[in-house]
């Protein structure tokens, strides 16, 4: 069983300008997450507009992503979908890829009952031998997995880790006790809930500002892990300000992949429906940079 602990961005999907997939930027990304020192990588999540790549993209995502970090830290794909089928198929490229683990979260707009969801659970494990990092975030498919459904699936030897994203740390508290015996509970949003998640038994976090705020993020989970809270509650609110930078402005991930063009970075052009940020909303994103210390004040007026 995979065992995965620490700091794990979601990372975003370059394209160019003409909405071709990026994987030489995609590439580069990977080894500036690893050169920041992530203990792990999910690539084609929400982050990664995974709803945006089609036919062999995700394939090709997770070959670069597998090539890329040789071993250096686990990769898990996001292979969600709406029917079984659909999430098998993405399970089967990621095993033909090499990556070591899958994320899947319950049906989207079909918002099916739990008995329903543990069974599209249950297929999906009968379909593939690899890991599944089992992910809540009713935001995003309008299911928020009770405590009981995800006691269940963790009885499954091959779910090793939650990534909980209710923004409900009452929630969050409760899978915690109940399952931490047998998986892994990773936080989905370390700026909000970061200490408080690994303070009560969270082992790590997968979040889209890492894939920004690089090392520091890093040094966040250090902080916390050493009981060094001054430093980590510091830390803690950066990445807050910087989280409210990228959901405040434009649609997600739209501010993240502008933040990372800024920081010179991969970040790329978004693809339809939606839209790259105006200049406008650019400012804000490099005025929240600057105001963290990721660019220098001379860059405020920089566009």
């Amino acid at each position: 069983m995979l065992k995965m602990k620490g700091v794990v961005p979601a990372i975003t999907t370059p394209f160019r300008e003409d909405r071709s997939l990026d994987l030489d930027g995609f590439r580069r990304l990977v080894g500036c997450m690893i050169g920041d020192g992530v203990h792990g990588l999910v690539v084609n999540g929400c982050t990664g507009e995974a709803w945006a790549l089609e036919g062999e993209e995700p394939l090709q995502v997770f070959k670069t992503a597998v090539e890329e970090a040789r071993g250096r830290v686990p990769v898990v794909a996001g292979c969600s979908g709406v029917l079984p089928k659909q999430v098998i198929a993405k399970a089967r490229m990621a095993e033909t890829a090499g990556c070591d683990a899958i994320m899947v979260q319950p049906p989207y707009y079909a918002m099916p009952g739990e008995d329903e969801v543990y069974d599209f659970y249950a297929q999906i494990l009968a379909a593939t031998g690899l890991p599944l990092m089992v992910y809540n975030i009713p935001r995003r498919n309008g299911i928020n997995m009770s405590v009981d459904l995800v006691d269940r699936l963790a009885d499954h030897p091959r779910v090793f880790s939650l990534k909980e994203s209710s923004k409900d740390f009452l929630h969050f508290s409760a899978l915690v006790r109940r399952v931490k015996d047998r998986i892994d509970v990773f936080a989905g949003y370390a700026a909000l809930i970061g200490i408080a998640a690994l303070s009560i038994g969270a082992v790590g976090y997968v979040d889209s500002t890492t894939v920004v705020y690089g090392r520091r993020s890093v040094e966040f989970y250090d902080a916390v892990v050493a009981g060094e809270l001054e430093r980590a509650r510091r830390l803690q609110d950066e990445m807050a300000r910087l989280q409210a930078g990228f959901f405040g402005v434009g649609t997600f991930p739209a501010g993240v992949k502008a933040a990372l063009d800024m920081l010179g970075r991969p970040g790329g052009w978004t693809r339809d429906p939606i839209k790259p940020l105006n200049p406008q909303q650019r400012e804000k994103i490099r005025a929240a940079l600057v105001a963290v210390g990721l660019l220098p004040v001379s860059a405020a007026a920089a566009e």
